[in-house]
């Protein structure tokens, strides 16, 4: 299961939970070009405790892999 997680990026997340860019935004209170620019790894995510909270409901996954997708980027 490590390996797997190892290659967790944020767009897989959102693809597993078969949400597009606007969707995820709008679900967490951000644009769609925030998630873009998430995705691609430009800026480091800062979200709120509550949008963490919300994000990982929306995407169905752990604190853990959300960790893991943005120690991916460094």
């Amino acid at each position: 299961m490590a390996g797997e997680n190892d290659e967790l990026t944020l767009t897989k997340l959102r693809q597993r939970a078969g949400l597009t860019q606007q969707e995820l935004a709008s679900a967490i209170g951000v644009t769609q070009k925030t998630i873009s620019i998430w995705e691609k790894g430009s800026v480091e995510p800062k979200l709120t405790f509550e949008q963490t909270k919300l994000l990982m409901d929306v995407l169905n996954c752990t604190l853990d892999e959300l960790i893991i997708t943005i120690k991916q980027r460094t």
